[in-house]
């Protein structure tokens, strides 16, 4: 069997927080259609309550893209990126990409800057994102990740 796709990774597992119910029909359309697993929550504390559920196993993704500001939840996307790199820490990483409409690449608040330094944060991705470049920035960032 030959793959339509130019890459032949293994499927991502990818999470999706947005309290924006349009972003996240469209991001599971868009990566879904790439071949990948997504799992979209509106709400970052019910992505984190699965994300570190005890009952078990806890589920695992490759991926993590979130919001950065979900007013009313009581947690920002920063809080949820350091919460997920404080969970894996004894598995292979989970990926951040940290989603803003506030900030522009060159106008980053200083807890952005640190968190892309530390590794808490793997990408920064300023909303809107036209859809090939978001599958051109994970395609980049997992190709080269298979041969670490």
């Amino acid at each position: 069997m030959s793959s339509s796709t130019t890459t032949s990774n293994s499927k991502i597992r990818i999470l999706v927080v947005d309290d924006e119910p349009d972003i996240l029909l469209t991001l599971n359309v868009i990566l879904s259609g790439q071949g990948h697993y997504v799992k979209t929550f509106d709400n970052p504390a019910e992505a984190l309550s699965h994300l570190t559920s005890s009952s078990g196993v806890s589920p695992y993704y490759d991926l993590v893209i979130t919001d950065h500001r979900m007013p009313g939840s009581g947690i920002s996307g920063l809080d949820l990126a350091k919460r997920v790199k404080e969970h894996n820490t004894r598995r292979e990483k989970t990926k951040v990409f940290l989603m803003s409409g506030s900030f522009n690449e060159s106008s980053l608040p200083e807890e952005f800057i640190e968190a892309l330094k530390s590794e808490i944060v793997d990408e920064f991705i300023q909303k809107p994102i036209p859809n090939e470049k978001l599958i051109a920035i994970i395609e980049k960032s997992f190709s080269h990740n298979k041969n670490h």
